[in-house]
């Protein structure tokens, strides 16, 4: 059996308290919206976030993401995945809506872009950020795996529902 001692005891507190600076918002800093885990289905989605039946899903990966203000005006997404293709690099937009179901590609307006590279074991993470458009109300996520021999993307998944900004 397992005991809890006192050195034990005093550098899990520190441990705890480290952390607890460590992220700890800065005095006088504007607050940001609150981040929740947003999951991720092999659903393809039109630009307005309108669901498109035709596309088949593909893939056994579990990204979650997560989309936030910093309260200054800039946008900020964490993707997270497991299961994924090992040693694998996905794209990854966050679309920020309202907006039409046309092109919501890499460099549109209201869109930002980052790339998330995965590990020995098809885990990874990325963290990656870009400014609120004027209108947007909300934004939502595409992670997908580019296909070498097609337009449609090889692997797909979108978040679930729309997060405020």
């Amino acid at each position: 059996m397992n005991k809890l001692t006192p050195t034990a005891c005093v550098v899990a507190t520190a441990a705890l308290m480290t952390s607890a600076v460590a992220i700890a918002p800065l005095a006088g800093a504007a607050p940001g919206s609150a981040s929740s885990a947003m999951p991720m289905s092999g659903q393809w989605r039109a630009c307005d976030f309108s669901k498109l039946p035709w596309v088949d899903a593909v893939g056994d990966a579990r990204p979650v993401a997560h989309v936030r203000t910093d309260g200054s005006g800039m946008l900020v997404a964490t993707v997270d995945i497991a299961t994924a293709l090992p040693n694998t690099r996905y794209d990854v937009r966050v679309i920020q809506t309202p907006r039409p179901s046309a092109y919501c590609g890499a460099g549109a307006p209201g869109v930002v872009t980052g790339t998330l590279q995965t590990d020995a074991i098809g885990g990874g993470t990325t963290t990656f950020g870009g400014p609120v458009a004027d209108s947007a109300t909300g934004a939502w996520v595409i992670l997908e795996r580019p296909s070498p021999y097609a337009q449609a993307p090889a692997e797909f998944y979108t978040t679930e529902f729309l997060a405020s900004v």
